[in-house]
């Protein structure tokens, strides 16, 4: 297993079912200032790409999650958005 450092910033979203469109999620987060904060200062060291419009960007990667919750037992998605790493030597098969 690869040990990764920690991620520079981590944005954490429940994702819950749409009550009214089948398949169709919505997400709610309250994102602390200093984890934005730490997002901001880390883009601003990477070296940007651009997207299909020629806009500078960096990449984000996440990671979706199914859980159920303890006090409803209601199925939601667990969402997580962090840095995007290079797969490791060990990743690769």
């Amino acid at each position: 297993m690869v040990d990764y450092p920690k991620n520079e910033f981590t944005l954490w979203f429940n994702c819950m079912p749409d009550q009214k469109k089948d398949g169709h999620y919505w997400a709610a987060a309250e994102i602390p200032v200093d984890e934005l904060e730490k997002l901001y200062n880390w883009a601003l060291k990477q070296d940007p790409v651009q997207n299909q419009r020629g806009e500078a960007c960096v990449k984000l990667r996440a990671n979706l999650m199914p859980r159920t919750a303890e006090s409803s037992g209601r199925e939601y998605l667990k969402l997580a958005i962090s840095e995007q790493r290079p797969k490791a030597e060990t990743d690769l098969f």
